[in-house]
């Protein structure tokens, strides 16, 4: 049977498609308040935006390596962190077209159109997202060093090693 095929592995990605979406929904409402608050005190809707996907970005990575990857123990921790924020380069690129497209089209908009532009452009973004971070986690030192097959709850591999933590 194709391993694209195999049951084990379609159960371990739905888990982790799940998981993932539980962490995405926390992220862009850490997110979305983060940019709302920033939105508020600096009336400057780019830096806001800047500002809040770095923050969310940096408490995305951990949770989603540990919850939705079940990878644990903190060799490679730092390395998908750096991958993440290079991700972030580009949310924050689509977020910023997103924002220039809503101030082009409505220059007086409130930051309530500005909030519904940066959760489009994130949630846009999430998608590569998902992609790539299963990719670098499934690949990465700490994964390939002890990995298990899919256990109950669906996740793929669980790392032990390096100290506990994220």
């Amino acid at each position: 049977m194709p391993r694209s095929h195999d049951p084990d592995r379609r159960a371990v990605l739905r888990g982790q498609l799940v998981r993932f979406a539980i962490v995405g929904v926390g992220s862009t409402v850490l997110a979305t308040a983060l940019f709302w608050l920033f939105a508020h005190l600096l009336d400057h809707h780019q830096v806001a935006s800047a500002l809040s996907l770095v923050l969310s970005t940096i408490a995305n990575t951990a949770v989603n390596r540990r919850f939705s990857f079940g990878v644990t123990g903190r060799e490679g921790h730092w390395q998908v962190q750096l991958k993440a924020l290079v991700l972030l380069a580009m949310t924050l690129g689509v977020t910023a077209l997103a924002l220039a497209v809503l101030e082009w089209m409505a220059p007086q908009a409130d930051t309530v159109a500005a909030v519904v532009a940066f959760t489009v452009g994130n949630l846009i973004a999430t998608v590569v997202r998902f992609v790539l971070l299963r990719r670098w986690l499934s690949t990465s030192p700490a994964a390939s060093q002890t990995s298990v097959p899919p256990t109950e709850n669906g996740r793929g591999h669980e790392v032990h090693g390096g100290g506990g933590g994220i």
